[in-house]
């Protein structure tokens, strides 16, 4: 903040009695002297100045400047935060056990499928995640992935799944495979359905790709695939309604 001036014109009390009035008259008529009020009318100019000069001038440490916001795009979701609440206190209530991340080595996928999996571990992990839950003292466990693939990822997901004869159906901008039953031949007794959800989305700020999807796949041994897939993207904020 600028200090602002007081300008005063003192005269010497001493001159003021040589000279008398008529001197300081004279003086101020020379313009040796400046009248009271002409330097009062100076000094009141010149605060102004001082405060607008101080009032207008930028910052130039540039502290008020708002930091610009980078819109990162879609991002994966945690383990925590993939379903929705209402499906997660259902999970909950049936005294399954969220396991986390389970996306390492050939398991822990949303999918049995062993051309889809080397998709999904070749995605970036920060592009990716798998959450496991699992019924204590069952089989019962279900697996949903979720990744951010470029175009030709999504492409050939698209005709891997195709290729293994699963169902598909339009759904929610996007398209909808399923399988009823993908281990049927291990077992009859054991079951496990897989549904998998692929929809164009803007490419993230990280990947820079011509076009990039989302994939969102589910499997779910002795339980249903396709309401853990559906509630997992519309959670993500990836299936239109």
């Amino acid at each position: 903040m600028s200090r602002r001036a007081r300008v005063f014109a003192p005269f010497a009390l001493a001159s003021a009695v040589v000279l008398g009035l008529s001197g300081c008259s004279v003086l101020e008529d020379w313009g040796v002297l400046n009248s009271a009020e002409s330097t009062a009318e100076d000094a009141a100019t010149g605060e102004d100045a001082t405060t607008t000069d101080s009032e207008t001038t930028p910052d130039a440490t540039g502290e008020e400047a708002e930091a610009e916001v980078v819109d990162e795009g879609l991002a994966v979701p945690t383990c925590d935060t993939m379903y929705s609440p209402e499906l997660t206190a259902t999970l909950l209530e049936e005294l399954r056990t969220n396991v986390g991340d389970t996306s390492e080595g050939d398991f822990g996928y949303g999918t049995t499928n062993q051309e889809l999996i080397p998709l999904l571990k070749n995605v970036r992990t920060d592009l990716r995640i798998s959450c496991t839950w699992y019924l204590p003292a069952s089989e019962s466990v279900s697996v949903t992935s979720v990744a951010i693939v470029s175009g030709d990822v999504l492409r050939d997901v698209t005709a891997v799944l195709r290729a293994a004869g699963a169902g598909s159906a339009d759904a929610g901008g996007g398209t909808l495979y399923t399988f009823d039953s993908t281990t049927s031949d291990e077992s009859p007794d054991y079951i496990a359905t897989e549904a998998h959800f692929l929809v164009d989305v803007p490419c993230p700020a990280s990947l820079p790709e011509d076009s990039c999807g989302a994939w969102v796949t589910s499997n779910y041994a002795f339980g249903k695939a396709q309401p853990l897939t559906l509630d997992t993207a519309r959670t993500l904020g990836v299936y239109s309604n």
